[in-house]
């Protein structure tokens, strides 16, 4: 997505940027107290500065609402800018342009992450398969990256490439039973195999056996 023309959906609340934020706070790093002043300078339109109106309307105290203003200007999401009026009159206002950036920033961040990553895998069965997916496939993967780490359904593919097969429906079964043994990561699948080959040795009737071969 374009970073610019997002920019310009958010600063003209054509995206709801309030439910964004309850879901960012913490990764903002706001208190909650925070978090409402800004929602409540979003909702207007060029807040000029007055400390009593905010207090009134938010139910801060005159200190407590300075010093919330204070962090979040520390913390770079709000400025306030003295401006001329229509009259030419001094007067300060809140910017909120610190905090459209950084959202901006962390969407953007955040949708290219996700499409790498399911890109990555789609792209990584094709090329192993050497043919394009169906959209059912498609889904398939995206239920296999619900419930399991890329690493194992990567081992998954490898599994199925060495034993020839290129069928997603084997890999599902793979997955299945991995899943059934409660094996989650590649580590314990080798330890899988060293416990199946040790129990293999252990079971092996090796005196029937060379009684056989003689």
């Amino acid at each position: 997505m374009n970073q610019v023309k997002l920019k310009e959906l958010i600063t003209e609340e054509k995206i709801v940027i309030p439910l964004y934020t309850l879901r960012m706070y913490k990764e903002f790093d706001l208190s909650k107290d925070e978090m409402l002043l800004l929602i409540y300078l979003y909702s207007k339109d060029k807040t000029v500065f007055d400390p009593n109106k905010i207090c009134e309307d938010l139910g801060f105290d005159l200190m407590s609402m300075m010093a919330i203003i204070s962090n979040l200007t520390d913390k770079k999401l709000l400025m306030v800018n003295p401006i001329k009026d229509e009259k030419g009159i001094m007067q300060e206002v809140f910017d909120l342009s610190a905090l459209y950036e950084k959202l901006t920033i962390e969407i953007v961040e955040k949708l290219n992450t996700k499409e790498e990553s399911d890109e990555n895998m789609h792209e990584l069965i094709e090329n192993e398969f050497a043919r394009r997916l169906t959209p059912l496939e498609h889904e398939m993967i995206d239920d296999w990256e619900e419930v399991n780490s890329k690493e194992l359904i990567k081992e998954a593919v490898k599994e199925a490439s060495i034993n020839g097969v290129n069928n997603l429906r084997y890999i599902d079964k793979i997955l299945f039973d991995w899943n059934k043994q409660g094996i989650k990561n590649p580590n314990e699948i080798k330890k899988n195999k060293e416990n199946i080959i040790k129990e293999e040795i252990y079971n092996c009737d090796w005196l029937n056996d060379d009684d056989e071969e003689i």
